[in-house]
């Protein structure tokens, strides 16, 4: 941890400008852009919530594209937060309905918890989304079954900075788990609804910015892969505890 902490400014600075190079930009060959460029996909669970304008000030600061999976039962409540993130060029995942863990649920219900969020995003925000996580990452086979269904990929995450813990919300603690989970790669679970989390954000992206990454939604770090509807990516996803809070 020290280590990153000891970059000096001016090499920061100049690595931060060679990292602003965007995947838009990136597009004038076929080449993905993650395939170029060193990656990583921040994720941000259960809103969209009271700290969402915040994180997406800081987000735009360090021109940090990010992923939201939102729940239904809060789009429903934020309507105009829920278009925020989209108008903010940020990806929008589907999160259920609300908390409850699908695998409790008969096929029914699951179902209609992932449909009615699939098509209140849509109206919402004119797109629907292509990507889904479970409440806690709690999956079985009804689940791919609806997802598949919907043409949504699961992505649970490959790692977490374990946020949903209470005793781990301290400022300090959370950023240095975002960094040492960080990765080339990676898909990290964070919640934008722990204050803390947000609040670890601009110290996260300063040090990561410094060591090269481009920060960029998942549809971006999965392009060029084949993807199944109701499979899960990336493939190394296992690292991703599914135990959750709400």
């Amino acid at each position: 941890m020290a280590i990153r902490r000891l970059i000096p400014l001016a090499v920061a600075c100049a690595l931060a400008a060679a990292a602003t190079a965007t995947p838009a930009q990136a597009r004038a060959t076929d080449e993905p852009f993650c395939a170029t460029h060193k990656c990583i996909a921040l994720t941000f669970d259960d809103g969209p919530g009271p700290y969402l304008q915040t994180l997406l000030k800081t987000l735009s600061e360090y021109k940090a594209k990010a992923t939201f999976f939102v729940i239904g039962s809060e789009v429903k409540k934020h309507p105009k937060l829920t278009q925020l993130i989209t108008k903010s060029g940020h990806e929008i995942g589907n999160h259920s309905w609300d908390g409850t863990y699908l695998t409790t649920l008969k096929y029914a219900d699951i179902n209609k918890k992932i449909g009615d969020t699939q098509r209140l995003i849509k109206k919402t925000t004119g797109k629907t989304p292509k990507l889904f996580r479970a409440p806690g990452g709690l999956r079985n086979g009804g689940v791919e079954q609806v997802t598949a269904k919907l043409g949504l990929i699961q992505v649970p995450g490959t790692t977490a900075t374990k946020d949903y813990i209470k005793d781990y919300r301290h400022v300090d603690l959370l950023t240095n788990r975002a960094l040492d989970v960080a990765g080339e790669g990676e898909v990290v679970l964070m919640h934008e609804t722990v204050k803390q989390t947000v609040q670890s954000m601009p110290e996260v992206l300063e040090l990561l910015t410094a060591e090269g990454y481009s920060f960029v939604t998942v549809s971006t770090l999965l392009e060029g892969q084949e993807l199944t509807p109701g499979q899960v990516y990336p493939e190394q996803s296992s690292g991703v505890e599914t135990t959750d809070v709400h």
